[in-house]
This record gives C-alpha cells, structure tokens and sequence, in this order.
C-alpha cells in the first residue's frame, strides 16, 4: 500500500501556493511557490528522488549543516561556539 499523497493550496489572501508531498516512506514535505505549475512539478521530483533522501547518512547531512552554519558564522565575523 503506497503512502504517497500531495496537496497543493493557496490562500485567498496570499500570493505563495503551499505544496504538501508525502512519499511513499511516509515522509512529509512542504515547500512554498509562486506559481501552481512549479508546485506540481515539485511533487514529482520528490517522488522521482525520494529513495535518495531516504537513503542519505543522516550524519553526513547533520556534519554539513554544522559546517555550513560555522563557515557563515566566519563570514559575519563570529566566533564559532559550538556549545
């Protein structure tokens, strides 16, 4: 039985179209566009990739975000503190 599901809204009085993808692990994504045919296309590339995002070292993303976070304390200016 496949988990995957989609939604794609808008609110009267906004201007972004929420996109909500489910696959077929049963994990959730949303994203925000500007447009309903971006959105759509979204649903399929998370379906089309999902065994890539599943499948990702969840260390090897956590040690790139840390990363990533340190390097644009450098570039403000900020001591790195990793506490």
């Amino acid at each position: 039985m496949s988990k995957r599901n989609c939604n794609i809204s808008k609110k009267s009085n906004t201007k972004m179209w929420k996109c909500e993808v489910t696959d077929s692990y049963g994990i959730t994504h949303v994203n925000y566009f500007e447009t309903e045919l971006k959105a759509s296309k979204w649903v399929y590339y998370i379906w089309e990739n999902e065994d890539e995002f599943y499948n990702q070292d969840s260390m090897e993303l956590l040690n790139n975000a840390i990363a990533e976070c340190v390097k644009i304390d450098i570039e403000r200016g900020v001591e790195p503190c990793l506490d």
